[in-house]
């Protein structure tokens, strides 16, 4: 039997792929529900996603592409065109899905430098990234004989990538002079903060390029993010394996051969393979021994993981968009608000799983920091967060004039504490790893740790945060532990 901790995205997407492949699997899950940090909630008549709303990487070639097309799972996805509405100051800018469509109405909005040259670069860089995946699945090398493959001369029209993982982003924006106004450097800081964790300054230039590009392929899942996740569960169940919720794993310890994996129901269970997708922090709290002091190096060497606050509310209406998702750009800063946007996902009528006809659902989130949120007393906890909530909603009032006349029938919010207390992530965090030309990609968490019989995969694991990377580290994980 093969154990899989978490029932998210990246574990449920290794569960199936093993169960499609023969193996027997039980997925181990603390929550009542599935879905991890792309889960979902229900208040009402309303249905909204907790964390996750967009999809993308679904072409063949790509990561969710690969995993749903094995598994022979077609997802019931609408793209986006525009995958985004940017909002900011008085101006929106349309981030349309054809490239060309794209590159020249960017060029307009900001004519200075070469922009058609810095987009059509980042496009290439993005071009190249998905072969090199598809070729090199032991990414990032961690034995000799994975560095031996990555010597291999189908390996080297990939070389130049790699100065593109200590380089930042800032450096390529200025070889096409188009870093140094003011409106284009918050456009593209935004950008790469929901993609990349990270800014122009820090982001790496190989990573930023997927992130800034994937707007062409952005997709809504209908019925929210928890639907693909269930046909895959399904998957699962359907080849034999079991998925089991409510065992939150404390404990997990290597005796003899096998792996001994204990969960707060007093269950045991052992197995000789462990693919587990808990973040590296709290796989250094229920691991001991060398395991202990394996996550612990990396958990330390990623302290500074973001976490979100998120507000959620329905309206008695459904308003004109050209597109499901908008990005608001920020006038004032927000109390305890550590970005200078708000993203915001409105369901479509097209979608009634998500709200009654002729209603909508509404999910905003941004950026936070855990300390703001410990160490703080009942009373001031409400109070800080109930002046969050309200500052935001003050900012879709005045900034979305498309919801004018449309009464709001519920609101919700969740703040770094809340992510504690329903997916016990430590601190709160839920962005996965924040990429950095400081702690390159290649020194993430590889999917195979040291240890024999013991994968690693989920936000917090190689290529890190984001829909497609964790369905890559499950393909990953799922190829190196049937080798």
């Amino acid at each position: 039997m093969i154990l899989v901790l978490g029932a998210g995205y990246g574990g449920l997407a290794t569960a199936a792929l093993l169960a499609h492949r023969g193996y027997e699997v039980t997925v181990l899950e603390s929550h009542e529900t599935l879905g991890g940090c792309a889960g979902f909630f229900r208040s009402g008549r309303y249905s909204y996603d907790v964390g996750a709303t967009t999809f993308s990487g679904v072409l063949a070639d790509q990561p969710v592409g690969m995993v749903f097309g094995e598994l022979g799972i077609t997802p019931a996805l609408v793209q986006q065109d525009p995958g985004m509405v940017i909002r900011m100051g008085e101006r929106d800018i349309t981030r349309h899905a054809g490239k060309e469509a794209w590159i020249e109405g960017v060029s307009q909005m900001f004519p200075q430098g070469d922009q058609q040259g810095f987009w059509n670069r980042l496009y290439e860089i993005e071009a190249r990234i998905w072969p090199l995946i598809r070729s090199f699945p032991s990414l990032p090398p961690s034995s000799l004989v994975d560095w031996l493959r990555l010597a291999h001369p189908r390996g080297w029209k990939y070389a130049s990538l790699g100065m593109g993982l200590i380089t930042s982003m800032r450096s390529l924006a200025a070889s096409y002079g188009v870093g140094s106004d003011a409106a284009f450097t918050a456009f593209l800081n935004e950008q790469l903060l929901i993609s990349t964790q990270s800014t122009m300054e820090r982001a790496p230039w190989v990573t930023g390029a997927m992130g800034l590009t994937y707007p062409s392929q952005t997709y809504y899942p209908l019925g929210g993010m928890y639907r693909p996740a269930l046909q895959l569960m399904r998957h699962v169940q359907q080849r034999g394996g079991t998925v089991r919720f409510r065992e939150r794993v404390v404990n997990i310890e290597r005796v003899g051969a096998r792996y001994r994996v204990r969960t707060d129901r007093g269950t045991e269970y052992h197995a000789m393979m462990v693919i587990s997708s808990i973040p590296v922090w709290n796989m250094a709290e229920i691991t001991s021994g060398p395991m202990q002091r394996y996550f612990a190096h990396h958990a330390q060497r990623n302290t500074h993981a973001w976490c979100a606050i998120s507000v959620y509310f329905a309206l008695d209406g459904q308003p004109a968009l050209p597109t499901t998702y908008y990005q608001i750009h920020l006038d004032t800063p927000l109390p305890f608000v550590h970005a200078n946007s708000l993203f915001m996902t409105v369901s479509p009528a097209y979608d009634d799983e998500k709200a009654p006809r002729g209603h909508c659902t509404v999910t905003v989130s941004t950026h936070a920091r855990a300390a703001d949120w410990e160490g703080l007393s009942q009373h001031a906890y409400q109070e800080q967060k109930r002046m969050v909530e309200q500052a935001i909603l003050d900012v879709i009032d005045a900034r979305m004039p498309e919801f004018a006349g449309m009464q709001r029938m519920h609101v919700e919010s969740g703040m770094p504490s809340t992510w504690v207390r329903y997916t016990s992530r430590h601190r709160g965090y839920v962005g996965g790893l924040p990429h950095d030309i400081g702690t390159p990609l290649l020194r993430m968490p590889p999917n195979r740790t040291p240890f024999a019989g013991l994968y690693h995969v989920g936000d917090t694991a190689f290529p890190g945060q984001g829909t497609p990377a964790v369905m890559l580290g499950a393909w990953n994980a799922a190829y190196l532990c049937t080798l």
